[in-house]
Order: structure tokens, then C-alpha cells, then sequence
């Protein structure tokens, strides 16, 4: 069976922090990320992010860049798909922006989810629930493949859905930004979320490309060995 490719967005510090020490995500922040985020969301058939990365801001880069035009020009919809992961079901405020786009938005979760949530979310996004505490990662990557024809998934985040990821091998490419500054900060998060053990085993890739945007670095990391198909 097959899968989407996945390309991971993310901006960090130079000390390996994804967010400020306001705890706003450096993402959209940075110069540099700018036409990374309108390369990769050009092209993408699905964003997917943990329910407390569900950023509003990433909407109005679509309008701002002309994404919406730039995809419509490429065959695509106007806009990605929009997949939403929550082990725990609690999604939070956030959630239901997603849903006055266009299809409805993909929500994997687990039996955990509230009972008052489901119908809920159930009206107004397709629900998957897995069983066990978390979301089946290798699972819904087959599902966004087979049921929506998702080719290229871009994860825009968190750093914990983004390790879970990895965990499975699930990550083919990084396209990152560096900022030139050092926050410090022992519970910031880094790109695989707050401090955990290591990745048993690592996971390796290449610079494909790299380049210097406004004073911050640009890097394309690919995966020595991807399991995309």
C-alpha cells in the first residue's frame, strides 16, 4: 500500500528552539521561511498539524502569496486539504476555523475523544477514531493516500507530531530556516518537541539544497533512505 510523501516546515533558532520566548512559533516569523512555506504549500494536496498548531496565519498566507491562484494554475484546489491530529481529542478552540475551508477538514483522533466532541467534529470534518492512546500515524498517512488522494503532505508542526513522525520514519524531507539568534530556554521546544529520548535509530538525510534568505539560513533536508511510494 502506499503513502504521501511528507515534508516537514519548520523555522528554528540557532540553538534549536521553534519558538520565541513569547511561545509564538517561528514559522511564519522569519523572513526566510516565507517563500519556503508558498514553495511547499504550492504544491501540497494536504497540511497536517497537531491541534495546537492550528494556525489562522497559515490561511492568510495563501491569500497574501497568491497561493490560491499559483495552485488553482498547477490543476489543484484553491487550498490544501486540512488534516488535524489529537491523541487526546481535546481540539481545543482553534479547530473549527479549518472547517469553513474547502473539502472539509480530515480529523485523526482516538477513542479517547470526548463523547461530546465526536458528533461535533463529525458534522463538520471527516472523523477517524483509532483505538489505544494514540493515532496510528503509518494508518493515516495510507488512509489520506487511499480515501483522499493525498500525494504530498506537508506537516507544518508541532514539534511533537513531527517526532511521532519521525519515530515511524514517516518524514521524507525538511525544509528548514535558521534564524541567526540564540533564546536559550530549558522547556522551549526544539523541531521533536519538548526534550525526550533519543530516536532509536536515528534518522538521517542529506542537504539537498541550502541557501541564505534575509540573514537566516535555508535549508532542504532529504531522507538518505525514504519509504515513500
Amino acid at each position: 500500500m502506499k503513502r504521501p510523501f511528507v515534508i516537514a516546515l519548520a523555522a528554528m533558532t540557532a540553538d534549536g528552539k521553534i519558538s520565541s520566548r513569547a511561545a509564538n512559533p517561528l514559522l511564519s516569523g522569519l523572513s526566510a521561511s516565507k517563500p519556503r512555506i508558498q514553495e511547499a504549500m504550492g504544491g501540497a494536496d494536504a497540511v497536517v498539524s497537531g491541534c495546537a498548531t492550528v494556525a489562522g496565519d497559515m490561511s492568510l498566507w495563501h491569500e497574501a502569496n497568491g497561493l490560491r491562484e499559483a495552485r488553482m494554475a498547477r490543476g489543484l484546489p484553491p487550498a490544501p486539504l486540512r488534516v488535524i491530529v489529537s491523541n487526546d481529542g481535546r481540539l481545543g478552540p482553534a479547530w473549527k476555523a479549518s472547517c469553513c475551508t474547502a473539502p472539509p477538514p480530515v480529523i485523526f483522533s482516538t477513542a479517547r475523544m470526548p463523547e461530546r466532541l465526536r458528533s461535533d467534529a463529525a458534522s463538520c470534518a471527516e472523523l477517524f477514531l483509532f483505538q489505544g492512546k494514540k493515532v496510528d500515524l503509518a494508518r493515516a498517512l495510507l488512509i489520506l493516500r487511499a480515501d483522499f488522494g493525498v500525494r504530498r503532505l506537508v506537516c507544518e508542526g508541532g514539534g511533537a507530531l513531527l517526532r511521532a513522525l519521525a519515530e515511524e520514519d514517516l518524514v521524507d524531507e525538511i525544509r528548514l530556516a535558521i534564524a541567526p539568534v540564540i533564546v536559550g530556554g530549558r522547556l522551549a521546544p526544539s523541531l521533536t518537541g519538548l526534550p525526550g529520548g533519543f530516536l532509536q535509530p536515528q534518522r538521517e538525510f542529506r542537504i539537498a539544497r541550502h541557501s541564505v534568505v534575509g540573514g537566516e539560513c535555508c535549508l532542504e533536508l532529504r531522507r538518505t533512505k525514504s519509504c515513500a511510494i
